[in-house]
């Protein structure tokens, strides 16, 4: 994926019985990004994995799939807890 600064990253997070894991994901790729689309999005998200507890909107950035990788592949609770950190410091939670 190439990095560009119109895309949202929308993180589905399990709570922690689910050692917060991102569940599922989905990119939004749009020019014209409505709060609209985020939130039907992130509905759609949590209608598809109803175990999701919170979704955050980030900005792609340069390293955010590298870090996501990172926390996939040690797959531990300290990894996937550090990365939901970074996610709320960074982005906005839709629910």
């Amino acid at each position: 994926m190439t990095y560009k600064m119109n895309q949202i990253i929308l993180y589905g997070f399990g709570g922690a019985r689910d050692q917060y894991r991102v569940m599922k994901y989905f990119v939004i790729f749009d020019d014209n990004i409505s709060i609209r689309t985020i939130r039907n999005e992130a509905e759609v998200l949590r209608i598809k994995c109803p175990s999701i507890e919170h979704v955050y909107a980030v900005d792609n950035r340069r390293g955010l799939r590298k870090d996501f990788e990172e926390s996939v592949r040690q797959n531990s609770i300290e990894s996937c807890a550090i990365f939901k950190d970074l996610i709320e410091r960074e982005g906005l939670r839709i629910f």
